[in-house]
């Protein structure tokens, strides 16, 4: 499965605004085109950034003319800006469901591609197997580029409290991967979950 990562850097006084379109123009676009597999709805008022992370059986099929134009959309709502993101999903573990409002982490890493997939099993194996036992955990997914390196490990929490709680052990898991393959985490930005079909 493959992941479309859109980013909308807009205005805060129009975030309303974009996520309206998200939610009332852009998504029953994007689902009703073939090989979507569900719409992640994510936002931080505070800094003004909408980020829709859509799910595909193959890269291409985001990419469609209707779906280009769905964005651009968005993007005029917030009176914003757009970045894109493409990558793999490595890994995905859905514990519980999560509500709107819940609070997603996502970790930016970096890793030499020589080492990526010794960073994934490293994920998978000693990271996201242990979250079961986190109280307010609702699930985890791993994004990468296998060129690059890049990555992004998304957590989704009950509450900012259940966040908070594991935010140390999670901090020296990172200090781990540092010291055993060479890994960077340029930022952890959090966001709000608007809504989801995954």
């Amino acid at each position: 499965m493959h992941a479309r990562v859109n980013i909308i850097f807009g205005k805060r006084d129009k975030v309303d605004a974009g996520i309206a379109h998200v939610e009332d123009s852009n998504r029953p676009a994007v689902e009703a085109t073939p090989g979507n597999r569900g719409l992640t709805t994510l936002v931080d008022r505070e800094a003004g950034v909408i980020v829709a992370v859509s799910y595909w059986d193959e890269p291409a099929h985001s990419s469609q003319a209707a779906l280009t134009r769905a964005r651009e959309g968005v993007v005029a709502a917030t009176d914003g800006d757009l970045v894109v993101e493409t990558y793999e999903v490595a890994t995905a573990v859905r514990h519980a469901a999560a509500e709107p409002g819940a609070v997603v982490r996502m970790v930016r890493v970096q890793l030499e591609p020589a080492r990526v997939e010794d960073g994934l099993a490293f994920v998978r194996d000693e990271v996201v197997a242990q979250l079961p036992d986190a109280a307010g955990w609702r699930g985890a997914e791993v994004l990468i580029d296998r060129r690059s390196g890049a990555g992004v490990f998304v957590t989704t929490w009950a509450d900012e409290d259940a966040a908070t709680l594991v935010d140390a052990e999670l901090g020296r898991r990172r200090d781990d991967a540092v010291e055993r393959f060479g890994a960077k985490f340029p930022r952890t930005e959090t966001y709000a979950l608007v809504n989801s079909s995954v």
